[in-house]
């Protein structure tokens, strides 16, 4: 077998789940991560999952746990972002810290002695190692690889609020007024607050806050009648109850919803939010907000490939040939989604494979489970592939 070693970007879910296929097949790897490990899960440690522990987890983490004798949730436990990275996460990383390295920026990807118009397509690419720019508290540095397994996620690139994906003007002024997915919600009761968006987020922030004595105005720029989906025979009924408690907040009066609206400007006024707002019949208004939560989902990092020949879907910036099968599936509960194979997370950049929410781009229905099932593809993929270079 030909020694390959692996560069892993990104210490979450679905690096670490690299990480232990990795170990298992005796390869050299090792772990970047910029913050500390799981840091995305961590920026929503408040928030209670929808779906069991026993869906979040893997055979293989399960049992590097459980061979430490360290006591692990109930497969039908329903956690905390916080319980699910202290109690799964970051054990899994101290069992192998040699490999990890926090606080570990990956700033560019390329390869040796080729730049992004060498020989395009060409499998002689697939020779020279990758080269990692990385920076620490120590500075910058280049370490070198011949996988690179991006798992960097999407969570540190929020989408803007502006009509069209673009920032609204004015969202930069008001940056201090907005707080972009789950916030921790402690220190807005008795505040007028704009809640922006129509998934799962935005149905979660907007059941929390009513909670609380506070005005609650929720802008989804769909024309439905009700903002949040409720799936028939939903098989996962907190994420049905939490569907169906939003509707209700906005059936009885509680929550006041802005329907087939788009923000037009944003401006910060007497310490309070100008929200300019326009709907598809024309009419127009502004609404003066304390706080804005914009659960408007997050999209990937492009630039960090910028130098490499990757190849994404145009539409939501996944990984190509993923966003055409994503696409025959669409309208589908993520629950039914598959992963569909290694073949549709390859780059024609040889070596360079995009993991994890990562590879859907900006497309929101992505489940834990389903990056574990791409981590095992990717991993029979570069075993036969291995095997059939050294016939």
């Amino acid at each position: 077998m030909i020694p390959r070693t692996i560069a892993i970007i990104g210490a979450g879910p679905i690096g670490l789940e690299a990480a232990l296929a990795a170990e298992a097949r005796g390869r050299e790897f090792k772990i970047f991560e910029r913050g500390a490990v799981a840091d995305s899960v961590r920026q929503w440690g408040h928030v209670r999952m929808f779906s069991p522990f026993g869906m979040n987890a893997t055979a293989a983490g399960l049992d590097r746990l459980r061979s430490a004798d360290i006591e692990l949730p109930a497969p039908e436990a329903l956690l905390t972002g916080a319980e699910f990275r202290d109690r799964y996460l970051r054990p899994l990383a101290q069992s192998m810290a040699a490999h990890v390295q926090e606080q570990t920026t990956v700033l560019a990807v390329g390869r040796a002695r080729y730049w992004k118009g060498d020989s395009i397509g060409a499998p002689e690419r697939g020779v020279a190692p990758f080269r990692l720019l990385l920076r620490d508290a120590a500075g910058e540095r280049v370490e070198e690889a011949s996988v690179v397994l991006d798992c960097s996620g999407t969570f540190a690139q929020p989408n803007s609020l502006g009509e069209g994906g673009i920032p609204a003007p004015g969202e930069a002024a008001c940056a201090g007024k907005i707080h972009y997915g789950i916030p921790d919600l402690a220190d807005f009761d008795g505040r007028r607050v704009l809640v922006v968006g129509a998934g799962h987020s935005a149905a979660t922030v907007a059941r929390d806050l009513a909670r609380g004595p506070g005005e609650i105005i929720w802008l989804i720029r769909r024309p439905r009648e009700l903002p949040a989906e409720e799936l028939p025979n939903d098989p996962l009924p907190e994420r049905a109850r939490l569907a169906a408690e939003a509707n209700e907040l906005v059936r009885c009066g509680r929550v006041r919803l802005l329907r087939d609206t788009v923000i037009e400007s944003l401006q910060l006024t007497n310490g309070s939010v100008e929200v300019r707002w326009r709907n598809s019949a024309g009419e127009s208004d502004t609404l003066v907000v304390d706080q804005i939560v914009a659960a408007t989902g997050f999209r990937p990092d492009l630039a960090l490939t910028r130098e490499l020949q990757v190849q994404t879907c145009w539409a939501t910036e996944g990984t190509y040939p993923l966003a055409a099968s994503l696409l025959g599936e669409a309208g589908a509960d993520c629950l039914t989604t598959p992963a569909f194979g290694a073949e549709t997370l390859l780059h024609p950049e040889p070596g360079y494979f995009t993991l994890g929410i990562k590879s859907y781009g900006r497309a929101p229905n992505f489940l834990l489970r389903t990056g574990y099932e791409q981590v095992a593809a990717i991993f029979q993929w570069l075993v036969q592939n291995d095997e059939a270079a050294v016939r």
